[in-house]
């Protein structure tokens, strides 16, 4: 597909997806591509009169499951939206700002903050929150373990704020730290930045991408150092990532999309285009095919992984900071079939009460036969050029034969005067 800055749906796009999208003025958006009337349509889920400056959306996490999503904005406090209900629950109070990930596990709350502390908050008292542990001064981001919902993993920028995983539930023990490369050939220390970290279907396995431009993966069992990375000389500044199985995917700053395979890192295995800016976050669906993106173009996007192809893009209006995408368990459509189906049992009501009606009106027989005998001006005139038109053909059939007989005696009288 060429590049266009129109929005667009695929028609193979046929998935029940549902996109929620965080902007950099706050608004806090949801988005329905399966919608056939409308699907660019927009709705935002939070009140945008009530803006302000310092509401830039900064992280968004489901909570326990896909039902809730934890807002996190650039100032001291925490957003639970329920979507069930489809209203704002709960507002948590914050010691820092601004929020660079969420945990939630069993009746607790975790948030990382870009100076590197990790706050626990009870979900059932409030006011109830401690500092647990510092990961650093310098924070990129939190991620929670999806297997083991206890395990959170933090990276950030310099050597000491390299990755790390703590578990929450023991009051944040620390249970590894990746350590760096070995020096380089003039013996430098090569720069450390973990904008992004993930696990990778694993409680063990995670993936880290660097604005420095590398990719690396990690076994916790094995070793400190990455069993896996990706470098090159370009340009290539990671700003994002996902991952499902074996493969990672990274967005850029430069408006770029890649795929890796952690079995064979030394190239990337695909390239995902139509970008116009720096891709701020990705997320996957549950079964890992759908790749959603948010872009600072103001563009949200939905690429089939396999494939690579564009399936969706949607105008935001405002730079798309953070996206998630879930499956949808209600039909969007459902609304305007009902609507049909209730004109369809209107209508056949309506011919049913029409015929009751003309049924038991009374009739006259003496007016009905005399109409059904007698003969109308257009059914005479009819007749009488049915008629004429009969007459007129059997003339033109005599006249044809006559007129070959005149030919074959002519014919014949010519053959005798050529013989004498």
């Amino acid at each position: 597909m060429k590049w266009t800055t129109a929005n667009f749906k695929t028609p193979n796009y046929t998935e029940n997806h549902e996109l929620y999208v965080g902007t950099s003025t706050g608004s806090f958006k949801r988005f329905v591509p399966a919608f056939e009337e409308n699907p660019f349509a927009q709705r935002n889920l939070c009140d945008i009169s009530q803006l302000e400056k310092h509401d830039r959306v900064t992280a968004l996490a489901f909570g326990s499951d896909t039902s809730e999503i934890l807002i996190g904005r650039a100032k001291q406090n925490a957003q639970l939206h329920s979507l069930c209900t489809d209203k704002l629950e709960r507002t948590f109070d914050l010691k820092f700002t601004p929020i660079m990930g969420f945990a939630r596990f069993d009746e607790y709350l975790a948030a990382g903050f870009s100076n590197g502390k990790v706050q626990r908050i009870s979900l059932e008292n409030s006011s109830e929150s401690e500092l647990l542990v510092s990961s650093g001064d310098d924070m990129s981001h939190l991620r929670q373990c999806p297997i083991n919902r206890n395990l959170v993993a933090t990276g950030g920028k310099g050597r000491q704020n390299n990755l790390k995983i703590f578990d929450m539930a023991v009051d944040g023990k620390q249970l590894f730290s990746s350590k760096n490369l070995p020096n380089d050939f003039l013996q430098l220390e090569v720069p450390v930045w973990d904008s992004d970290v993930c696990f990778i279907d694993s409680p063990y396995t995670l993936a880290t991408c660097s604005r420095y431009g590398y990719v690396r993966v990690y076994d916790t069992r094995k070793q400190r150092r990455p069993v896996q990375r990706f470098a090159t000389e370009d340009q290539l500044s990671f700003a994002t990532l996902a991952a499902h199985g074996n493969f990672i995917y990274t967005g850029t700053t430069m408006g770029a999309m890649k795929a890796f395979d952690i079995r064979f890192m030394k190239r990337f295995l695909h390239t995902y285009k139509g970008f116009t800016g720096a891709i701020s976050d990705v997320s996957l669906d549950s079964t890992g095919k759908y790749l959603a993106s948010a872009s600072l173009d103001r563009y949200v996007r939905v690429h089939h992984v396999d494939s690579t192809v564009l399936l969706y893009q949607c105008y935001v209006r405002s730079k798309a900071t953070r996206v998630l995408i879930r499956e949808s368990t209600d039909n969007p459509n459902s609304g305007a079939t009902e609507a049909t189906e209730e004109d369809v049992n209107e209508s056949k009501s309506s011919k049913k009460f029409s015929k009751k009606a003309r049924r038991a009106e009374p009739e006259d027989k003496e007016y009905e036969d005399m109409f059904e005998n007698m003969q109308t001006v257009c059914d005479n005139e009819n007749d009488d050029d049915s008629e004429g038109e009969t007459e007129s053909a059997e003339e033109t059939k005599r006249n044809e034969k006559i007129g070959s007989k005149r030919k074959v005696d002519n014919q014949v009288g010519k053959n005798k005067k050529k013989k004498k």
